[in-house]
């Protein structure tokens, strides 16, 4: 993942979102190491569902939109996600080794957890947040999970972390919704600073 280190000071909560994106890529390894499972290649079928059934945050947001600010033409992504699906799937072979996502390296955090990451049920058992595809191949090693039961990475413990480093931009809300706010808080973010830059210049 590259951001420029201009926009750390613009965004303090920049740089510890991306430390807890590297911590959560690690964990995320070590689950599919552990477990033996893998999404089938080329798969992208989490990504087809419906924008307003996926949640994410502001916050979790916030590397991709510095990025798209900084290397593309931010609007178009705008204007895709006022479709029903998240605008950055790809239903193309180009993008099978990234879960056919366009921005895969700076994907937010529901997606990075999302098949690897675990939740208490209602009967309090700890059951992995997957497809069903990848429950079968979770079911089949049940033995390793109650070995390991208390060392499984748990959803909503890692989302509170993202949360916590700004409580004001963690709420939850629909995927495209979310990505839209954080657009439109790092463009107001930047525009400010390049107002006050120009105006120090001619005071």
């Amino acid at each position: 993942m590259y951001i420029s280190q201009n926009y750390y000071s613009l965004f303090p909560q920049l740089q510890k979102i991306i430390q807890l994106y590297e911590e959560v890529e690690k964990i995320t390894n070590n689950v599919k190491n552990l477990f033996s499972v893998s999404c089938p290649h080329g798969c992208g079928q989490c990504c087809k569902t419906a924008s307003h059934n996926i949640e994410a945050s502001i916050i979790e947001m916030l590397p991709l939109c510095v990025y798209l600010y900084e290397h593309t033409n931010y609007q178009l992504w705008l204007d895709k996600a006022l479709d029903n699906l998240c605008p950055f799937y790809k239903d193309d072979t180009l993008y099978n080794d990234a879960g056919c996502c366009a921005v895969y390296e700076y994907r937010p955090l529901v997606c990075r957890l999302f098949g690897f990451s675990f939740m208490k049920n209602k009967y309090g058992a700890i059951v992995p947040v997957a497809c069903s595809t990848l429950q079968n191949q979770y079911t089949a090693k049940k033995e390793i999970a109650a070995i390991h039961f208390s060392n499984l990475p748990h959803m909503s413990s890692l989302s509170m972390q993202s949360m916590m480093i700004d409580p004001s931009r963690g709420e939850r809300y629909p995927i495209n919704e979310a990505f839209i706010k954080a657009m439109e808080y790092v463009i107001l973010k930047i525009r400010l600073m390049h107002y006050q830059s120009d105006y120090n210049k001619t005071a």
